[in-house]
């Protein structure tokens, strides 16, 4: 009697440490494929980042942008299926060599991720908004523009406005490096009264010293490419409050004298919000968003 039990917790014990190495090899495989998803979807989220900026430009090589990324990044273009429409979807479909599943007969464990995303008009900046403002108008891309007058066309304005602060040493930090704070459509800000000869030229003669960028050669980090804010109105007399109906963003030419500021208007993808509503003045952003066309 004492040998039967004892063979069957032996033959139970084995089925055990069978059950046991199965559930192993799962797990440690589920964990290898887990890592392999979380590449891809990586890589399926640059890719359709950067297929969808090149939609927002208008460009037309959006398939090929997307198999790029993926290739750079050692997946087999073969796998990747691009949906184009309102955004780009980039799914990509792969497979993992198994490595303990195959004591069970499973040679591949295959995995698949989706990455939609879609652009925008910009109704929100984060940072490196100039402290110029436009009058809402429809630009029309490679329109020189008069950013700030040398004359106050408004009793006192020139077409700068006050970004985090009023003075001269707040506008000349602004013009040269941006203001670091958030701007929003429905934001009101002040106009900034005064020629501001002096800040304005330091500032330009700063970027143009240290920037010999041209409007058809210029890096998407020149100092030259300026987000302005587009406001109801520049209609007023003296420090009075604006609102912002949106973004643009020029290209800061050489400017005049007398504190000027000329600027060709361009069209470009920011680090933004966008809504779906924004009027486009040019400045898009893009983003990652769940769903099919």
């Amino acid at each position: 009697m004492w040998s039967d039990e004892k063979g069957a917790i032996v033959v139970l014990a084995n089925f055990s440490m069978v059950v046991m190495l199965i559930i192993s090899a799962l797990v440690i495989d589920v964990g290898i494929v887990e890592v392999k998803k979380a590449h891809i979807a990586g890589v399926a989220d640059a890719a359709v980042l950067a297929a969808v900026s090149e939609q927002a430009m208008g460009n037309e090589n959006l398939e090929e942008v997307a198999l790029m990324y993926c290739e750079k990044n050692d997946i087999n273009v073969e796998k990747v299926d691009i949906t184009i429409g309102n955004g780009v979807i980039v799914a990509i479909n792969d497979s993992v060599d198994s490595i303990f599943s195959k004591i069970i007969g499973i040679e591949k464990i295959n995995t698949s991720v989706k990455s939609r995303a879609i652009f925008g008009a910009v109704s929100e900046v984060y940072s490196g908004t100039r402290p110029i403002a436009v009058e809402r108008q429809e630009f029309v891309f490679g329109q020189e523009v008069t950013l700030k007058s040398d004359s106050d066309s408004y009793s006192g304005n020139y077409g700068a406005v006050e970004l985090g602060g009023s003075g001269a040493n707040n506008y000349r930090y602004n013009i040269i490096y941006g203001y670091t704070g958030t701007l929003k459509v429905g934001d009101n800000i002040d106009t900034e009264p005064g020629n501001m000869e002096g800040p304005t030229e330091q500032g330009i003669d700063y970027i143009t010293r240290n920037d010999d960028s041209t409007i058809d050669n210029y890096t998407k980090n020149s100092p030259r490419l300026w987000v302005i804010p587009v406001v109801d109105t520049l209609s007023v007399n003296g420090r009075k409050t604006v609102t912002i109906v949106g973004f643009a963003q020029f290209f800061v030419e050489d400017t005049g004298s007398k504190g000027e500021i000329i600027g060709r208007f361009i069209r470009n993808v920011a680090n933004g919000k966008i809504s779906e509503n924004q009027i486009d003045y040019g400045l898009v952003a893009v983003k990652l968003v769940g769903g099919d066309f």
